[in-house]
């Protein structure tokens, strides 16, 4: 579990929770599953790069290169409860094939 408020003493940031597990990891490169059990703008890519370990292709928060030629963060699951009906919500998306590449040690070459 990764917890991070960003700001001074003077300034207390929100606080951001996410839960991780390392799925698969090669040389400098590892899958992991993310759960977050808040919402805030950001978070994943910040709380990584804090650790240390930036998403791939995310030249904002510090990844040198871009392997995927984009951000190498998707949203596999979404599950939420409808802000109106109350009704449980829930999304599910394969991952794209830039992104299946980087997991297979390969990198998408430019046209």
């Amino acid at each position: 579990m990764v917890r991070r408020v960003v700001g001074g003493a003077e300034e207390m940031g929100e606080l951001a929770i996410t839960h991780y597990r390392v799925l698969r990891a090669k040389g400098d490169r590892s899958l992991l599953e993310l759960t977050l059990e808040t919402g805030r703008r950001n978070q994943i890519r910040v709380q990584l790069a804090a650790l240390g370990h930036p998403v791939a292709g995310d030249s904002k928060y510090g990844a040198h290169g871009d392997p995927a030629r984009r951000l190498a963060l998707h949203a596999c699951e979404l599950r939420f409860q409808h802000p109106v009906s109350g009704d449980p919500m829930e999304f599910h998306s394969a991952l794209p094939t830039p992104l299946m590449a980087l997991i297979e040690g390969r990198t998408t070459r430019r046209p």
